[in-house]
């Protein structure tokens, strides 16, 4: 709805918004949540709810909004706010757009009710500082919405419209402009809004074993919301924790922690934005890169020229400084997200499961694994506490079939060589996520990591079967995305090293974003690849694919010629990418 279309009536609306204005601002400076309409939950805090009972919003009263979602220093800036739907796919776009207008109509009615900008020291409101989130990205709302693009954070997104504005409290009244915005662009959509029963305001003293779950809401984004080091003085731990925040989100842009620090080097040695933003293009960045960098804060741009803030000079400072530690710190990370139940790290002892036996069958199962088991005494009691309660015993004794021992069964070997797709469309977030992938396996995992890559009309070893992290990193970064897809001379190439290496038990991993397109020992690429995987289950190697849906048949026939299984995913986003492997490794575990 444009300014200019209201009529009297309409112009009212802001004069009438005083009330209502007055008694949300009384319940949001008591830290509390508070709801507009039927559908809206605000506060200035983090808000959580059950997926079971989406119709009951908790209030994490002692999580300011601004500090987890941005990592701001500062408190209550922030104004966080939630409208629920029925579960559907709301275009963000739509949204975004129809928030840019309740903006310009609002300041246009503030104009309009004699309240001078010059007065208040005021613009109005700048769209600048909105975000959103739906079922379909979000990003900020003046932005390229292309981010927020993750499956997971999609689909924590599914029921509502995530949105987030940072004003002066005395422009409150413009969330019910912001609210009335959202629900008409969700109406219009052909979906229904949905009710909020009941708003619990929790403490963190009621809950001090429950941390918020952000992992849905960690993404990269654009926001201009993220701190900056001139919004506030910050003191050094929490500047210090900012900039290392920073240095590793960054790696999700650049690859690795060289690339940042070549790029800021460019920046500070003057080199003009248009050869700035073919260096992205050229590493599979773009201006999406760019509008990261400005909205942390890092970068500014003045016409045709790039520069750094003083916060960008710092952190610039801090990497050349810090390289090992922030390595460290990356490697950490890698290993966190491997699935609880799998052991992890190089030593035989952990590499390791364990199963409950009997004192019975204690002696057979040692003898047929060649390893002794070691008593649980308090599992022993238990066994015979519950033998006495069902065999309504007043006597507490333990028999042989009460002993429970710990047999150590040593887990099966296996070692992994990935083909990864490098042509032209991997470029950017996918070959990224593939390279992350690698790492993450080399580092969670006992057992030898290969690379096989496969672009325009050539395929090669890129690193041979190996444990060695720094000869696995100077493989990695050689893949410069480019060409064609041929596929099937990428499983040749990677069934011949195979054939002609001394390996336990392989597992191959093909990574592509789509079908083959360079044909090998025929004119049909699509027919060769299949041709090829065949071989796979001729030598009896495992094998999994990981691809995207539009190419789910062929991908799912590929993998039943090579006899292993086929994960079809939306996007190549790392985690879920970790998650299927894993799974894989799980499978050929039990079997």
């Amino acid at each position: 709805m444009a300014a200019f279309n209201w009529d009297q009536n309409d112009v009212q609306f802001l004069a009438n918004m005083a009330l209502p204005v007055r008694n949300l601002k009384s319940i949001l400076t008591k830290s509390k949540g508070a709801r507009i309409g039927q559908s809206t939950v605000i506060s200035q805090k983090v808000h959580t709810f059950n997926p079971l009972t989406p119709q009951i919003i908790n209030i994490l009263q002692d999580v300011d909004a601004g500090q987890a979602f941005y990592q701001r220093s500062d408190t209550d800036r922030v104004y966080h706010l939630d409208i629920f739907h029925e579960r559907a796919l709301v275009d963000h776009n739509i949204v975004a757009a129809s928030l840019k207008k309740a903006v310009d109509s609002y300041n246009f009615q503030f104009s309009l009710n004699n309240i001078v900008f010059a007065e208040t020291g005021s613009d109005g409101i700048n769209a600048d500082f909105i975000d959103i989130q739906t079922g379909t990205g979000g990003g900020r709302v003046t932005g390229s919405l292309n981010y927020g693009k993750k499956l997971s954070i999609r689909r924590a997104h599914e029921n509502h419209v995530h949105m987030t504005v940072m004003m002066p409290s005395r422009h409150l009244a413009f969330v019910f402009y912001a609210v009335l915005a959202v629900e008409n662009a969700i109406l219009a959509l052909g979906f229904e809004l949905r009710c909020n029963e009941r708003i619990v305001n929790v403490k963190g003293k009621e809950k001090e074993n429950e941390k918020p779950d952000l992992s849905a809401y960690a993404d990269q984004n654009d926001s201009f919301m993220q701190q900056k080091s001139s919004d506030t003085e910050m003191s050094q731990a929490v500047k210090q924790h900012k900039i290392l925040k920073d240095s590793l989100e960054l790696t999700n842009d650049f690859d690795t922690i060289e690339e940042v620090q070549e790029f800021l080097d460019k920046v500070n040695s003057g080199t003009s934005k248009n050869q700035l933003l073919q260096n992205l293009e050229q590493n599979g960045n773009s201006q999406h890169t760019l509008e990261r960098l400005v909205g942390m804060g890092i970068v500014d741009i003045e016409k045709k020229t790039i520069k750094l803030t003083n916060y960008g000079i710092e952190l610039q400072k801090y990497l050349l400084r810090n390289t090992v530690e922030i390595e460290a710190h990356l490697r950490k990370a890698l290993r966190v997200i491997k699935p609880i139940g799998i052991q992890t790290g190089k030593s035989k002892i952990m590499n390791q499961t364990f199963h409950w036996r009997t004192g019975c069958e204690t002696e057979q199962v040692a003898e047929r694994n060649h390893c002794k088991g070691e008593l649980d005494i308090a599992e022993t009691v238990c066994a015979a506490a519950k033998r006495m309660i069902l065999e309504n015993s007043q006597l507490f004794r333990i028999e042989c079939n009460d002993f429970r021992y710990l047999l150590k069964e040593k887990a099966a070997k296996s070692e992994i060589c990935l083909i990864i797709d490098s042509s032209a469309s991997m470029a950017g977030q996918r070959i990224r996520a593939a390279k992350f992938l690698v790492r993450h396996l080399l580092l969670t995992s006992p057992d030898r990591i290969g690379v096989v890559l496969f672009q325009e009309n050539r395929a090669r070893v890129l690193v041979p079967l190996t444990r060695d992290y720094s000869e696995v990193e100077l493989g990695l970064r050689e893949i410069k995305p480019l060409g064609a897809t041929p596929l099937a001379l990428g499983i040749k190439t990677c069934l011949e090293y195979l054939n002609n290496t001394k390996t336990y038990n392989p597992l191959i991993i093909l990574i592509t974003d789509g079908i083959p397109t360079m044909a090998d020992s025929s004119r049909d690429p699509v027919a060769d690849a299949l041709f090829a995987a065949k071989d796979i289950k001729n030598y009896g190697y495992g094998f999994t694919c990981i691809g995207l849906k539009p190419h789910h048949n062929y991908l799912t026939q590929l993998a039943e010629c090579a006899g292993g299984s086929a994960y079809i995913l939306e996007e190549l986003e790392k985690e879920i990418m970790v998650k299927a492997v894993w799974d894989q490794c799980i499978k050929r575990q039990q079997n």
